[in-house]
């Protein structure tokens, strides 16, 4: 235990350092702008991280959690640091709290694969990005509520957008639209959708998410295509991970 404080106070490890007199870890700290973090690997083949990442995640995520969680590995592919992204409700707090008092299987794990020396992994971030939809349709659909109730017209539409009863379509997807930085596409058989979103680097390019989903609806209104639509416009797509 000893080592381990030495490590983490020496900047080994640059997770906050817990107090002696009082034996508790301060929490991780929030990530900062993504042009501050090291990039995402760009020398490992398709799958080469999987397993690494699943042991990360295995040590640093609680059951149900919500946050994205962000690891960056030194030159020996390493764990350097770890932060957590910003995001809705109280699951960004929960998972800073949580993971100081994991640090110790995080320096346990040996180094990942080397072609992600020196870069970043990002864990659970469909989980992360559907808690940001869910905050944004819950909103949603208390202003949309509001507003008919505020012009005094409450015959509202039998109809059910995204599973909400008695809200008015139009109005609605415009609140979940409004400079929303994801698109959401219900996938066939599944109970949760595939959700689209801009690769996690600064600047990313292309078109707004806006843009790309209204014009890939008009195109076609098979789920294939409008999916290979989105994708055309260089949107990474993230699917539900099994529970």
């Amino acid at each position: 235990m000893v080592r381990y404080a030495l490590l983490v106070c020496a900047g080994v490890l640059p997770l906050a350092c817990a107090s002696s007199s009082r034996q508790v870890a301060d929490p991780v700290p929030l990530c900062g702008p993504i042009e501050t973090l090291a990039p995402l690997p760009e020398r490992c083949e398709p799958g080469e991280l999987d397993e690494y990442s699943q042991a990360l995640a295995s040590r640093l995520l609680e059951p149900g959690a919500s946050a994205l969680v962000r690891v960056e590995l030194d030159d020996g592919a390493r764990v350097r640091s770890v932060c957590v992204g910003e995001g809705p409700g109280y699951g960004p707090a929960s998972a800073q709290r949580a993971i100081a008092k994991k640090v110790d299987a995080v320096l346990a794990l040996p180094p990942g694969p080397e072609c992600a020396a020196g870069a970043r992994l990002d864990l659970n971030r469909y989980e992360a990005k559907w808690a940001e939809v869910h905050e944004r349709e819950a909103r949603c659909q208390e202003q949309t509520r509001v507003t008919r109730e505020t012009h005094g017209n409450t015959t509202l539409r039998n109809t059910t957008v995204r599973g909400h009863y008695g809200v008015y379509d139009r109005e609605y997807e415009r609140c979940l639209e409004y400079d929303a930085d994801w698109i959401v596409l219900d996938a066939p058989g599944s109970t949760r959708p595939w959700i689209y979103v801009k690769p996690e680097v600064a600047h990313p390019p292309g078109p707004r998410a806006y843009d790309t989903a209204s014009r890939c609806t008009r195109k076609s209104r098979v789920f294939e295509k409008r999916a290979a639509c989105i994708e055309a416009d260089g949107w990474e797509r993230l699917t539900p991970p099994p529970r």
